[in-house]
C-alpha cells in the first residue's frame, strides 16, 4: 500500500475569491449608488471599505484556499483524508480540466453517486513543486492500478457467448461502468501534466491574444469537435440497438423452449422458424426518423424486454436472413373458431415474381415491385381419421394456384405441437400435401422436414 501526502488548493478557496472579485464590489458600488442622493459623504466611506474588506478576502482565499490530504492507494481503491474512501468501481469519470480554467496537473474525479473529488494546483508557484510531483506520481500510481483492472476484465471474454460487460456483472469485478473511458481520461490527464507545469503567467496572456486573434479557426475546431461528438454518440444509440436485438433473439430463443417443439415442411433450404416476441410501440408516439434519434425508443422497450420476457405475446414466424423474408404464422379469416381443433399454417413467398397490378383511368400507376408473399392456415377435424379432404378448401387451393402459376415459389407448412400436433400427425398431414401437388404437377423433390424449439 503506498502513501502520498501533499497540499493542494481545495474549491472552499474559490468561493472566498468570487466574493472579493465580484460579490463584494458589486454590492457596496449598489449601496453607494442607491444611497448618494441622499448621503452624499457616503462614497468617501465606502471606498476605503471596500478595500479593506477585498483585503480581509484575499487574506481568508490565501488561508482556506491551502489544504493537507493523504492518499493510501491499494488494489481496490484509495482512501483520502480530505474525501475518505473511494473504490475504483465508484469512479464513473476522469472530465479533463481547461488549462486556463485549473491549469494541470488539477484534477477532478466523479462518483457514481454524484459526489466530486477535486484537487487543485498552481504551477506557478515554486513552493508547490513538491506537492505536484508527489500528486503526479499519485495519478501514475492510480493509472496502473485502473489498467490491471482492465487487464483483469479483457483475460476473462469470452468471446464466443458472453461480452465484457456480462463478464464484468457475473465476476462482480466492477459496477456496472467499463474502465476504458476512465483510462483514457487519466492518460490524457497525464500526458498534460508535463506540458503545461512550468508556463508562467505571461504564457497564459500570450495564449488568450492568440486565440482572440484566431477566433475564427478555434470556433470552427470546437463546432467539429461537436459535430465528432454528436456522430458517435449516434452511431453508440445504432450499435446499442443491434446488440439489443440480438440478444433480445437470445432471450426468446430461450424463452419460446417452454412452447414446446415445432415443425416445418419447406423447400426453402435457408428457412427456419422462431417465436418472436410482440413488442408494440406506443401508437400515440411522434415517428421519428432520424438516424440514432430513432433508436431511442426502441432501445428502451428492448431493455424493457430483455428484463421481462414473459411481459409480451409471442408469435411464430417463418425467417429466412439472406432473402430478407419474414412470415408470421397467422390463422385464416376464413378458419373456424374452434378451440379443439389443431391449425395447419401455410406461406409461400416468390422473391422474383409480383403478382399483377390492375389499372384504370382514375388511379396513378404504381410500378413498385412486390414480391409475392401470401399466408393463410386450414384447421383440423377434432376428431376422426386425417383424409385428404382437408385440403379441399379455398386457403389451400389458393396456393396451390400460386405454386402451379409461378416456378421457383418457396413453400412452408407449419405446425405447432403446442395445438394439439404431434410429430407423427404432421407426418401424415405432409404425406396427403406433396400427394395432392404431385397430382397436380408440383415438384415436390426438394421438400425436407425440419423440428425446430427443442430442448
Amino acid at each position: 500500500m503506498k502513501e502520498y501526502s501533499f497540499k493542494y488548493q481545495n474549491k472552499i478557496g474559490i468561493v472566498y475569491l468570487l466574493t472579493v472579485l465580484i460579490g463584494i464590489p458589486f454590492l457596496i458600488i449598489a449601496v453607494t449608488v442607491w444611497l448618494m442622493d441622499y448621503i452624499s459623504w457616503l462614497f468617501w466611506v465606502s471606498v476605503p471599505v471596500m478595500i479593506l474588506t477585498m483585503i480581509l478576502g484575499v487574506w481568508r482565499f490565501l488561508k482556506k484556499s491551502r489544504t493537507w490530504d493523504t492518499i493510501q492507494l491499494d488494489n481496490d481503491g484509495f482512501t483520502s483524508k480530505s474525501y475518505g474512501r473511494v473504490e475504483y468501481q465508484e469512479i464513473a469519470d476522469i472530465p479533463a480540466y481547461s488549462a486556463l480554467i485549473a491549469p494541470p496537473p488539477s484534477m477532478r474525479i466523479r462518483l457514481t453517486d454524484g459526489r466530486q473529488l477535486i484537487w487543485l494546483f498552481n504551477p506557478n508557484n515554486l513552493k508547490s513543486t513538491n506537492d505536484i510531483n508527489t500528486f503526479i506520481a499519485f495519478k501514475e500510481d492510480l493509472l496502473d492500478h485502473l489498467e490491471q483492472r482492465e487487464l483483469k476484465l479483457t483475460k476473462k471474454v469470452d468471446n464466443t457467448s458472453r461480452d465484457l460487460h456480462e463478464i464484468q456483472i457475473k465476476e462482480d469485478l466492477t459496477n456496472k461502468k467499463i474502465d476504458y473511458d476512465i483510462i483514457a481520461q487519466l492518460k490524457e490527464s497525464k500526458q498534460r501534466d508535463y506540458r503545461f507545469i512550468a508556463i508562467p503567467i505571461s504564457a497564459i496572456f500570450a495564449t488568450i491574444m492568440l486565440l482572440k486573434t484566431c477566433g475564427t479557426d478555434f470556433i470552427r475546431s470546437q463546432r467539429e469537435n461537436e459535430s465528432n461528438n454528436f456522430r458517435s454518440a449516434v452511431l453508440k444509440i445504432e450499435t446499442n440497438y443491434d446488440n439489443n436485438v440480438q440478444r433480445a433473439r437470445d432471450v426468446a430463443a430461450r424463452y419460446a423452449i417452454k412452447f414446446g417443439p415445432v415443425f416445418l415442411l419447406t423447400n426453402d433450404p435457408d428457412a427456419v422458424l422462431e417465436f418472436t416476441p410482440n413488442i408494440n410501440k406506443d401508437p400515440y408516439s411522434t415517428e421519428i426518423n432520424v438516424i440514432g434519434l430513432r433508436r431511442v425508443e426502441d432501445n428502451r422497450l428492448l431493455e424493457q424486454y430483455i428484463k421481462h420476457p414473459d411481459s409480451v405475446s409471442y408469435e411464430l414466424s417463418v425467417v429466412n436472413e439472406t432473402a430478407k423474408f419474414y412470415s408470421i404464422m397467422r390463422k385464416s379469416i376464413l378458419a373456424h373458431p374452434d378451440s379443439s381443433s389443431g391449425t395447419i399454417y401455410f406461406a409461400v413467398y416468390n422473391p422474383k415474381e409480383s403478382f399483377p397490378v390492375k389499372h384504370n383511368r382514375t388511379s396513378s400507376h404504381d410500378n413498385t415491385f412486390r414480391p409475392i408473399q401470401f399466408a393463410t392456415s386450414i384447421t383440423l377435424p377434432s376428431i376422426g381419421k386425417l383424409t385428404k379432404d382437408i385440403l379441399h378448401n379455398m386457403d389451400f387451393a389458393s396456393l396451390r394456384s400460386i405454386l402451379q402459376s409461378y416456378k421457383g415459389t418457396y413453400f412452408y407448412m407449419v405446425a405447432k405441437e403446442q395445438d394439439g400436433i404431434s410429430e407423427s400427425q404432421f407426418a401424415q398431414i405432409k404425406s396427403l400435401v406433396e400427394q395432392d401437388l404431385k397430382e397436380h404437377q408440383i415438384d415436390t423433390k426438394s421438400f425436407q422436414s425440419k423440428v425446430y424449439n427443442v430442448r
